[in-house]
């Protein structure tokens, strides 16, 4: 007979269908860094975002649908859940938008792996996450990694925060903080309603104010010049880096809680470096397979020894 301490050691050590998910989300979004690159060069950002999220707000209720889950909530909890979509996805996507454009990719790459520690730390000061010892020293290792890619470039890629980029830095940084605390925050709703459910309502809440803020962008388009290429990529993202990730992302914050879901973007970096080897012809370095190497690591190492306070 096998005693409950050992189910929920067995449980905390293997993958689940929600690790399995984040793993494919992780993935999405890793390679989603070069299919956004070829929609932005016929689609300007604000445009580009509004309509993706416009696609994937339809995504996600044609998805809803199929699988028989009914996209209702109590007047009560529309606030919270508009709020989500404000944080999460209107507020989250301007920073970083206007945040890339006053700062180096490196810099935004190294800021945006910290998500990870301030979840952890926000979660722990609520007490709604226990992260050990060695939970917070796998977010380290996994940190260590991400900058050990982006300083291992072969085309001399430095990290210098501050100084001419202390603009986009903070804005970044503000981005990054919305998306930490979305990730905190979409767990209380999730255990009252389905995941697919509190995914939509806060996507298309979020979707509205990033479409009325493009509308000048959107009116001023020239629609026909617009490649087939670019469209299919924003289709792409729309679908799969927003809509399904989106879904993936708030399925694993309700079953494993918001840090160790959290950890998981850490691995988006290595992806995209492995799809920029893969397809852009780019070449890695020594020092970013290491990089690699630990932020897998240190991904797992957190995973394993993070939970909720609930779970």
């Amino acid at each position: 007979m096998i005693s409950s301490h050992s189910k929920k050691k067995d449980h905390a050590i293997g993958l689940t269908s929600a690790d399995v998910l984040l793993l494919v989300t992780a993935t999405l979004w890793g390679v989603n860094f070069s299919i956004v690159k070829f929609a932005l060069s016929g689609i300007p950002p604000l445009a580009f975002n509004s309509i993706r999220f416009a696609v994937a707000t339809v995504t996600m209720l044609l998805v809803a649908k199929s699988l028989g889950k009914e996209i209702k909530v109590r007047r009560r909890d529309l606030p919270y859940l508009i709020g989500l979509g404000l944080i999460g996805n209107t507020a989250y996507q301007i920073l970083f938008i206007f945040g890339i454009a006053h700062t180096t990719a490196e810099n935004s790459s190294l800021i945006l792996a910290t998500s990870p520690a301030l979840v952890a730390l926000m979660g722990s000061a609520a007490g709604v996450e226990k992260v050990s010892s060695k939970g917070w020293f796998g977010i380290g290792l996994s940190l260590a990694g991400i900058l050990l890619i982006i300083s291992g470039s072969d085309r001399a890629a430095q990290v210098h925060l501050g100084g001419p980029s202390l603009k986009g830095d903070l804005l970044i940084l503000a981005g990054t903080i919305c998306w930490s605390c979305y990730t905190l925050l979409v767990r209380p709703l999730t255990r009252r309603y389905p995941s697919t459910t509190v995914t939509t309502v806060s996507t298309a809440a979020g979707t509205i104010p990033l479409a009325l803020i493009a509308t000048p962008t959107l009116v001023t388009l020239e629609w026909r010049e617009v490649p087939s290429s670019a469209w299919l990529a924003l289709v792409f993202s729309g679908i799969f880096s927003i809509a399904l990730s989106y879904f993936f992302w708030n399925h694993g914050v309700t079953k494993l809680g918001s840090t160790r879901t959290s950890i998981y973007s850490n691995l988006c970096i290595p992806v995209a470096l492995f799809t920029a080897w893969m397809w852009l012809g780019e070449s890695l370095t020594t020092t970013q397979w290491w990089g690699t190497v630990l932020a897998i690591g240190g991904v797992m190492l957190a995973r394993r020894f993070t939970r909720s306070s609930s779970s």
